[in-house]
Protein backbone atom coordinates (compact mmCIF):
# COMPACT_ATOMS: atom_id res chain seq x y z
CA UNK A 1 0.00 0.00 0.00
CA UNK A 2 1.28 3.49 -0.86
CA UNK A 3 2.14 5.96 1.87
CA UNK A 4 -0.46 8.71 2.16
CA UNK A 5 -0.06 12.21 3.62
CA UNK A 6 -2.53 14.66 5.10
CA UNK A 7 -1.80 18.15 6.37
CA UNK A 8 -3.64 19.29 9.50
CA UNK A 9 -5.57 22.53 9.30
CA UNK A 10 -5.01 24.94 12.23
CA UNK A 11 -8.63 25.08 13.36
CA UNK A 12 -7.99 25.06 17.12
CA UNK A 13 -6.15 28.37 17.37
CA UNK A 14 -7.76 31.80 17.05
CA UNK A 15 -5.19 33.35 14.71
CA UNK A 16 -5.86 31.72 11.29
CA UNK A 17 -8.83 32.96 9.28
CA UNK A 18 -11.08 31.09 6.81
CA UNK A 19 -9.16 32.71 3.95
CA UNK A 20 -5.93 31.26 5.35
CA UNK A 21 -7.54 27.80 5.67
CA UNK A 22 -8.52 27.96 2.01
CA UNK A 23 -5.04 29.11 0.99
CA UNK A 24 -3.41 26.30 2.97
CA UNK A 25 -5.82 23.69 1.57
CA UNK A 26 -5.09 24.79 -1.99
CA UNK A 27 -1.35 24.68 -1.30
CA UNK A 28 -1.67 21.12 0.03
CA UNK A 29 -3.46 20.09 -3.15
CA UNK A 30 -0.97 21.92 -5.38
CA UNK A 31 1.99 20.33 -3.59
CA UNK A 32 0.72 16.83 -4.36
CA UNK A 33 -0.32 15.65 -0.89
CA UNK A 34 -3.32 13.40 -0.51
CA UNK A 35 -5.57 15.06 2.03
CA UNK A 36 -6.42 17.47 4.79
CA UNK A 37 -6.87 16.56 8.43
CA UNK A 38 -9.70 18.67 9.83
CA UNK A 39 -9.69 18.46 13.66
CA UNK A 40 -12.82 18.83 15.76
CA UNK A 41 -13.76 19.50 19.35
CA UNK A 42 -14.60 22.30 21.75
CA UNK A 43 -11.65 24.63 21.05
CA UNK A 44 -11.84 24.18 17.26
CA UNK A 45 -13.94 25.63 14.49
CA UNK A 46 -16.75 23.29 13.43
CA UNK A 47 -15.02 20.58 11.41
CA UNK A 48 -18.09 19.62 9.38
CA UNK A 49 -18.75 23.22 8.39
CA UNK A 50 -15.11 23.77 7.45
CA UNK A 51 -15.08 20.60 5.36
CA UNK A 52 -18.20 21.73 3.51
CA UNK A 53 -16.62 25.10 2.75
CA UNK A 54 -13.39 23.53 1.48
CA UNK A 55 -15.27 21.30 -0.95
CA UNK A 56 -15.69 24.35 -3.17
CA UNK A 57 -11.97 25.21 -3.09
CA UNK A 58 -10.36 21.79 -3.66
CA UNK A 59 -10.84 19.15 -6.33
CA UNK A 60 -9.15 15.93 -5.28
CA UNK A 61 -8.00 16.18 -1.64
CA UNK A 62 -9.33 13.68 0.88
CA UNK A 63 -11.19 15.46 3.68
CA UNK A 64 -10.44 13.62 6.93
CA UNK A 65 -13.04 15.12 9.25
CA UNK A 66 -12.78 14.64 13.02
CA UNK A 67 -16.12 14.74 14.85
CA UNK A 68 -16.34 13.84 18.57
CA UNK A 69 -19.28 11.50 19.06
CA UNK A 70 -20.61 13.57 21.98
CA UNK A 71 -21.05 16.59 19.69
CA UNK A 72 -23.73 15.25 17.33
CA UNK A 73 -26.28 12.43 17.34
CA UNK A 74 -25.55 9.51 15.00
CA UNK A 75 -28.56 10.00 12.73
CA UNK A 76 -27.76 13.71 12.33
CA UNK A 77 -24.11 12.90 11.61
CA UNK A 78 -25.07 10.30 9.01
CA UNK A 79 -27.27 12.82 7.21
CA UNK A 80 -24.53 15.47 7.22
CA UNK A 81 -21.92 12.99 6.00
CA UNK A 82 -24.14 12.02 3.09
CA UNK A 83 -24.40 15.68 2.12
CA UNK A 84 -20.62 16.06 2.38
CA UNK A 85 -20.08 12.97 0.27
CA UNK A 86 -22.40 14.38 -2.37
CA UNK A 87 -20.85 17.84 -2.64
CA UNK A 88 -17.25 16.57 -2.34
CA UNK A 89 -17.61 13.74 -4.88
CA UNK A 90 -17.03 11.09 -2.19
CA UNK A 91 -13.82 12.54 -0.73
CA UNK A 92 -14.77 12.35 2.98
CA UNK A 93 -13.30 10.17 5.73
CA UNK A 94 -14.73 10.27 9.25
CA UNK A 95 -12.57 10.27 12.38
CA UNK A 96 -14.47 9.53 15.60
CA UNK A 97 -12.00 10.31 18.41
CA UNK A 98 -12.05 8.57 21.76
CA UNK A 99 -13.93 10.77 24.25
CA UNK A 100 -11.34 9.94 26.92
CA UNK A 101 -8.78 11.90 24.91
CA UNK A 102 -11.04 14.97 24.93
CA UNK A 103 -10.90 16.65 28.34
CA UNK A 104 -13.59 19.11 27.19
CA UNK A 105 -16.34 16.54 26.59
CA UNK A 106 -18.25 17.89 29.62
CA UNK A 107 -18.60 21.15 27.71
CA UNK A 108 -20.94 19.26 25.38
CA UNK A 109 -22.92 17.68 28.23
CA UNK A 110 -21.02 14.36 28.32
CA UNK A 111 -20.84 13.07 31.91
CA UNK A 112 -20.76 9.29 31.40
CA UNK A 113 -18.06 7.18 32.99
CA UNK A 114 -15.56 5.16 30.95
CA UNK A 115 -17.63 1.96 30.79
CA UNK A 116 -20.77 3.90 29.87
CA UNK A 117 -18.91 5.81 27.16
CA UNK A 118 -17.66 2.52 25.71
CA UNK A 119 -21.21 1.13 25.62
CA UNK A 120 -22.53 4.36 24.13
CA UNK A 121 -19.94 4.50 21.34
CA UNK A 122 -20.75 0.88 20.51
CA UNK A 123 -24.40 1.77 19.98
CA UNK A 124 -23.36 4.94 18.15
CA UNK A 125 -21.20 3.02 15.68
CA UNK A 126 -23.86 0.35 15.10
CA UNK A 127 -26.44 3.01 14.21
CA UNK A 128 -24.01 5.01 12.09
CA UNK A 129 -22.89 1.98 10.10
CA UNK A 130 -26.47 0.90 9.46
CA UNK A 131 -27.39 4.39 8.29
CA UNK A 132 -24.35 4.76 6.02
CA UNK A 133 -23.87 1.20 4.75
CA UNK A 134 -27.20 -0.57 4.98
CA UNK A 135 -29.89 -0.88 2.38
CA UNK A 136 -32.66 -0.87 4.94
CA UNK A 137 -34.83 2.22 5.33
CA UNK A 138 -37.12 3.21 8.12
CA UNK A 139 -35.62 0.87 10.73
CA UNK A 140 -36.22 1.21 14.47
CA UNK A 141 -33.52 1.02 17.11
CA UNK A 142 -34.01 0.57 20.85
CA UNK A 143 -30.78 0.70 22.83
CA UNK A 144 -29.71 1.91 26.23
CA UNK A 145 -28.48 5.28 24.99
CA UNK A 146 -30.26 5.74 21.64
CA UNK A 147 -33.82 5.10 20.48
CA UNK A 148 -34.73 5.71 16.84
CA UNK A 149 -37.95 5.37 14.89
CA UNK A 150 -38.11 5.16 11.11
CA UNK A 151 -34.36 5.87 10.87
CA UNK A 152 -32.70 6.07 7.49
CA UNK A 153 -35.84 6.91 5.53
CA UNK A 154 -33.97 9.64 3.62
CA UNK A 155 -30.79 7.64 2.95
CA UNK A 156 -29.28 8.13 -0.50
CA UNK A 157 -27.20 5.53 -2.41
CA UNK A 158 -23.80 7.09 -1.73
CA UNK A 159 -20.54 5.40 -0.64
CA UNK A 160 -20.07 5.40 3.12
CA UNK A 161 -17.06 7.43 4.29
CA UNK A 162 -14.24 5.23 5.60
CA UNK A 163 -14.11 5.28 9.40
CA UNK A 164 -11.06 6.14 11.52
CA UNK A 165 -10.98 5.17 15.22
CA UNK A 166 -8.31 5.92 17.83
CA UNK A 167 -6.12 3.09 19.09
CA UNK A 168 -7.42 3.83 22.61
CA UNK A 169 -10.85 2.55 21.60
CA UNK A 170 -11.40 -1.07 22.50
CA UNK A 171 -9.83 -3.64 20.19
CA UNK A 172 -13.32 -5.11 19.65
CA UNK A 173 -14.70 -1.79 18.33
CA UNK A 174 -11.69 -1.29 16.07
CA UNK A 175 -11.99 -4.83 14.73
CA UNK A 176 -15.71 -4.47 14.07
CA UNK A 177 -15.87 -0.99 12.57
CA UNK A 178 -12.54 0.71 11.73
CA UNK A 179 -11.17 1.06 8.22
CA UNK A 180 -8.22 3.00 9.67
CA UNK A 181 -6.81 3.23 13.20
CA UNK A 182 -5.19 6.42 14.48
CA UNK A 183 -2.14 5.54 16.59
CA UNK A 184 -0.85 7.91 19.24
CA UNK A 185 2.44 9.56 18.37
CA UNK A 186 5.16 7.32 19.83
CA UNK A 187 8.62 5.91 19.04
CA UNK A 188 8.79 3.26 16.28
CA UNK A 189 9.27 0.32 18.66
CA UNK A 190 5.97 1.08 20.38
CA UNK A 191 4.18 1.71 17.08
CA UNK A 192 5.33 -1.64 15.69
CA UNK A 193 4.13 -3.46 18.80
CA UNK A 194 0.74 -1.72 18.74
CA UNK A 195 0.22 -2.47 15.05
CA UNK A 196 0.95 -6.16 15.66
CA UNK A 197 -1.44 -6.23 18.62
CA UNK A 198 -4.32 -4.68 16.70
CA UNK A 199 -3.75 -6.74 13.56
CA UNK A 200 -3.83 -9.92 15.61
CA UNK A 201 -7.29 -9.03 16.93
CA UNK A 202 -8.93 -7.97 13.67
CA UNK A 203 -9.80 -9.84 10.50
CA UNK A 204 -10.55 -6.53 8.75
CA UNK A 205 -6.85 -5.60 8.43
CA UNK A 206 -7.35 -1.87 9.10
CA UNK A 207 -4.82 0.64 7.88
CA UNK A 208 -2.86 2.74 10.39
CA UNK A 209 -2.52 6.51 10.74
CA UNK A 210 -0.06 8.45 12.89
CA UNK A 211 0.55 12.17 13.51
CA UNK A 212 3.96 13.85 13.48
CA UNK A 213 5.29 17.37 13.59
CA UNK A 214 7.71 18.28 10.81
CA UNK A 215 10.85 20.42 10.89
CA UNK A 216 12.55 20.21 7.50
CA UNK A 217 15.92 21.86 6.92
CA UNK A 218 18.34 22.28 4.03
CA UNK A 219 20.77 20.19 6.11
CA UNK A 220 20.66 18.13 9.28
CA UNK A 221 22.35 20.89 11.29
CA UNK A 222 20.00 23.59 10.02
CA UNK A 223 16.98 21.42 10.76
CA UNK A 224 18.02 21.01 14.40
CA UNK A 225 18.72 24.72 14.72
CA UNK A 226 15.22 25.39 13.39
CA UNK A 227 13.81 22.87 15.86
CA UNK A 228 15.56 24.63 18.74
CA UNK A 229 14.03 27.95 17.69
CA UNK A 230 10.55 26.59 16.95
CA UNK A 231 10.30 24.57 20.16
CA UNK A 232 12.11 27.01 22.45
CA UNK A 233 9.00 27.72 24.51
CA UNK A 234 8.39 24.01 25.06
CA UNK A 235 12.04 23.28 25.87
CA UNK A 236 12.46 25.85 28.67
CA UNK A 237 11.48 23.32 31.33
CA UNK A 238 12.81 20.06 29.93
CA UNK A 239 12.10 16.81 31.77
CA UNK A 240 14.68 14.70 33.56
CA UNK A 241 16.97 12.76 31.27
CA UNK A 242 15.49 9.46 32.38
CA UNK A 243 11.89 10.37 31.57
CA UNK A 244 12.21 9.29 27.93
CA UNK A 245 14.64 6.78 26.49
CA UNK A 246 16.93 8.91 24.30
CA UNK A 247 19.84 8.61 21.93
CA UNK A 248 23.23 9.83 23.09
CA UNK A 249 23.89 13.18 21.41
CA UNK A 250 26.39 15.87 22.41
CA UNK A 251 26.07 18.55 19.71
CA UNK A 252 22.74 20.39 19.56
CA UNK A 253 21.33 20.27 23.14
CA UNK A 254 17.85 19.53 21.82
CA UNK A 255 19.16 16.29 20.33
CA UNK A 256 19.33 14.80 23.81
CA UNK A 257 15.58 14.42 23.32
CA UNK A 258 15.95 12.45 20.09
CA UNK A 259 14.25 9.11 20.86
CA UNK A 260 15.05 7.61 17.45
CA UNK A 261 17.09 8.97 14.54
CA UNK A 262 15.35 12.14 13.33
CA UNK A 263 12.49 11.74 15.83
CA UNK A 264 12.25 14.29 18.65
CA UNK A 265 10.04 13.98 21.73
CA UNK A 266 10.42 16.43 24.60
CA UNK A 267 8.20 14.57 27.05
CA UNK A 268 6.54 11.15 27.20
CA UNK A 269 3.08 11.31 25.68
CA UNK A 270 3.79 14.45 23.67
CA UNK A 271 3.79 14.41 19.86
CA UNK A 272 6.92 13.38 18.00
CA UNK A 273 8.62 15.65 15.47
CA UNK A 274 10.38 14.52 12.32
CA UNK A 275 13.56 16.63 12.18
CA UNK A 276 16.19 16.53 9.43
CA UNK A 277 17.07 17.08 5.81
CA UNK A 278 14.74 15.99 3.02
CA UNK A 279 16.68 12.75 2.52
CA UNK A 280 16.63 11.98 6.25
CA UNK A 281 12.91 12.69 6.50
CA UNK A 282 12.21 10.48 3.47
CA UNK A 283 14.29 7.67 4.95
CA UNK A 284 12.47 7.86 8.27
CA UNK A 285 9.07 7.96 6.58
CA UNK A 286 10.04 4.85 4.64
CA UNK A 287 10.93 3.15 7.91
CA UNK A 288 7.59 4.11 9.46
CA UNK A 289 5.78 2.77 6.40
CA UNK A 290 7.70 -0.47 6.78
CA UNK A 291 6.29 -0.83 10.29
CA UNK A 292 2.78 -0.76 8.86
CA UNK A 293 1.82 2.93 8.91
CA UNK A 294 -0.13 3.81 5.78
CA UNK A 295 -1.04 7.44 6.47
CA UNK A 296 0.99 10.27 8.03
CA UNK A 297 -0.70 13.39 9.36
CA UNK A 298 1.58 16.43 9.57
CA UNK A 299 0.62 18.95 12.25
CA UNK A 300 1.92 22.17 13.84
CA UNK A 301 2.85 23.61 10.44
CA UNK A 302 0.40 26.19 9.12
CA UNK A 303 2.78 27.87 6.64
CA UNK A 304 2.11 27.49 2.94
CA UNK A 305 5.88 27.61 2.32
CA UNK A 306 6.39 24.48 4.45
CA UNK A 307 3.72 22.62 2.53
CA UNK A 308 5.37 23.48 -0.78
CA UNK A 309 8.86 22.57 0.51
CA UNK A 310 7.60 19.17 1.63
CA UNK A 311 5.95 18.57 -1.72
CA UNK A 312 9.00 19.66 -3.71
CA UNK A 313 11.75 18.03 -1.65
CA UNK A 314 10.36 14.99 0.18
CA UNK A 315 7.59 13.57 -1.99
CA UNK A 316 9.86 13.03 -5.05
CA UNK A 317 12.28 11.03 -2.87
CA UNK A 318 9.41 8.84 -1.67
CA UNK A 319 8.27 8.44 -5.27
CA UNK A 320 11.73 7.15 -6.15
CA UNK A 321 11.45 4.62 -3.32
CA UNK A 322 8.14 3.37 -4.71
CA UNK A 323 6.22 4.56 -1.65
CA UNK A 324 3.80 6.82 -3.49
CA UNK A 325 0.95 6.04 -5.86
CA UNK A 326 2.00 5.78 -9.47
CA UNK A 327 -0.56 8.36 -10.51
CA UNK A 328 0.51 10.77 -7.74
CA UNK A 329 1.00 14.17 -9.31
CA UNK A 330 1.23 17.87 -8.67
CA UNK A 331 -1.62 19.99 -9.93
CA UNK A 332 0.57 22.51 -11.72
Amino acid sequence: MALEFSWQLPLCTPAPTPAQWIQLAQAVEYAGLDGLWIPGGAPCADSLGVAAALCAHTRRLRLNVSVPAHVVLPAALASTLQSLQSISANRVRLHLPDADRDSLRQAFGEWLNRDQRSERIGEYLEILQRLLHGDETGFNYNGRYFQLENAGFARRPLPAPPLILDDSHSAALIAAHADLCLLRSAPPAWLEQEIRRLRARSSRRPGFVCEFGLILGDSEELAWEAAAQQLAAHAQALPDAGAVRRLARDRQPLRHFEVHPNLLQLRPGQPLYLVGSAQQIATRLGELHGLGIDHIVIHDQAAVAEVLRFGERVLPLLQQQGLRKEDSHHDR
